[in-house]
């Protein structure tokens, strides 16, 4: 599109095409679209989590609700001034404008790995012995962490990103103002990103149930220090 659509309220109750199913096929087109529903119901309150809708409005609704909702969304909106987005509750996915980087296998998780670190370093050992964690390291084997890096900077660099990766003395680090991220956000205290938390955190890395843990002991306790 020319000019893509970055917010879109949405009605439950509509004819031929409920909201519901509307944001899901709107989900599939641009996924980090802007969705607020409106609706005088509560009910379907589930469907909305599970979609991952951003906020949402009660008929009847007031002016100050309204003006409310809209300091909402240019929190929200932040994100859409970055091309790159990275999920990281449930699956990793980092989309740029909305699509799919080519990340695969070890070279996508050395990425997420240095994510969840926000711009903290992280050593090359570190990362060789968590995502290689049934291979001494040392010697040549760490070869194939070295390959796997070359390839994840190559995909970035492909995707105009190069610069998101930092080298350090030590080992790798992200630059955080080149993305938004959910996982960031949250940590922020965004109450719209804890809304969106339904349990699941980097699922494919069993390396990030220790951080699971922790969140999942925030969201019981906000006093929880992370």
């Amino acid at each position: 599109m020319e000019y893509p659509v970055e917010l879109a309220f949405i009605d439950i109750v509509m004819p031929v095409l409920n909201g519901v199913e509307l944001a899901r096929e709107l989900r599939k087109i641009r996924p980090e679209m802007v969705i607020v529903f409106v609706t005088a119901y509560d009910s379907f309150f589930r469907d909305f989590n599970q979609i991952g809708g951003d906020y949402y409005i009660l008929k009847p609704f007031t002016r100050e609700t309204l003006e409310m909702t809209m300091s909402k969304i240019r929190y929200l909106s932040r994100r859409l001034r970055k091309e790159v987005y990275i999920q990281t509750f449930g699956r990793f996915v980092v989309l740029k404008n909305g699509k799919p980087l080519p990340l695969r296998g070890k070279t996508k998780e050395i990425l997420a790995l240095i994510v969840i670190k926000r711009g903290r370093e992280i050593s090359n050992e570190e990362i060789y012995n968590t995502v290689w964690e049934e291979r001494a390291g040392g010697g040549d084997r760490m070869n194939v962490y070295y390959n796997a890096l070359h390839r994840l900077r190559r995909v970035l660099k492909n995707a105009g990103y190069g610069n998101m990766l930092i080298a350090t003395q030590r080992g790798q680090m992200v630059d955080v103002d080149c993305f938004t991220c959910d996982y960031y956000e949250w940590l922020d205290g965004n109450a719209d990103m804890s809304e969106k938390f339904t349990g699941e955190f980097l699922s494919e890395y069993s390396w990030s149930e220790a951080y699971l843990a922790d969140i999942l002991r925030h969201e019981e306790d906000p006093e929880h220090a992370l």
